[in-house]
């Protein structure tokens, strides 16, 4: 193993760990303070540095994630707000990523579209994801390992079988045969996570299509990644994590699949 493969590993395994006791161990409050720190802090840093903003800028930019996201753990009501409104811009970013020309020079004479996306972005995921930590840890689990398996399945399925291009402009190495593969380890996830959570059999139909709808959404949220990454000229979003890049390399997909699938959750009446 290769000392690059090696350190990619070393750090999986303790990402993992960390997952673990992070959603399952801490109470609600201490959850989101910790997530807070990741999600709109540090994933906050990046996508500022992405952005091109000043040191002093970025201390401004922070300042006003943290302040709306305070205000929406204190409010029920803002929290599905956000919550709703992350499902519609996620929506809203399918379209952009659809349309996306690489010779654009529409973000770079509007940077502030992309400054703006931080807040409509990070903020309705992290208050996604407090929510379903506060009433369903298994549930927050068993998302973040079903975004990991059909994003790990996509790219082994890409590599042995993939020939046509899923978005050529903004991710070269994505193709169609390798979102397929995506999907099918998603569905036997979904099909194992029903069966484990001990689903009721009416809720099994309606949890497997919310699985998929939420591993394709996903994709969305590592395109979008790519289209910030791809406007700034840069290869990651950070160096925090070895052999992985930075934090939003990482949650990118997590990103776009909460607010879908907490709201799905709870649409749903899933019980479990």
């Amino acid at each position: 193993m290769d000392s690059a493969l090696k350190q990619r590993v070393i750090t999986g395994i303790v990402l993992i760990a960390l997952v673990l006791l992070g959603v399952l161990i801490p109470t609600p409050p201490i959850f989101a303070i910790f997530s807070l720190i990741v999600i709109i802090t540090l994933a906050g840093l990046e996508w500022a540095r992405l952005v091109a903003l000043t040191e002093l800028n970025r201390t401004l930019f922070i300042s006003g994630l943290l302040a709306i996201s305070v205000l929406v753990y204190w409010s029920g009501e803002l929290r599905w707000f956000f919550n709703v409104l992350g499902v519609i811009i996620w929506l809203i970013l399918l379209v952009i990523l659809a349309i996306y020309e690489k010779d654009t020079q529409l973000y770079k004479e509007n940077i502030w579209l992309l400054r703006l996306a931080a807040f409509l972005v990070l903020i309705p995921a992290w208050s996604s994801l407090i929510t379903l930590q506060q009433f369903y840890p298994s549930l927050l689990l068993y998302l973040i390992f079903l975004v990991a398996i059909a994003d790990s399945a996509a790219y082994f399925s890409g590599r042995s079988f993939g020939k046509t291009k899923l978005a050529p402009e903004l991710s070269p190495g994505k193709t169609r045969e390798g979102v397929l593969g995506g999907l099918a380890a998603a569905t036997l996830w979904a099909i194992l996570g029903a069966a484990f959570l001990g689903l009721p059999g009416s809720d099994w139909l309606f949890f497997i299509f919310l699985s998929m709808m939420v591993a394709l959404m996903s994709v969305a949220g590592d395109l979008f990644e790519s289209l910030l990454k791809r406007e700034a000229g840069e290869k990651d979003s950070g160096s925090i994590l070895p052999g992985h890049g930075g934090i939003l390399d990482r949650i990118d997909g997590l990103l776009a699949a909460l607010p879908l699938f907490t709201l799905g959750v709870f649409w749903g009446g899933i019980q479990i």
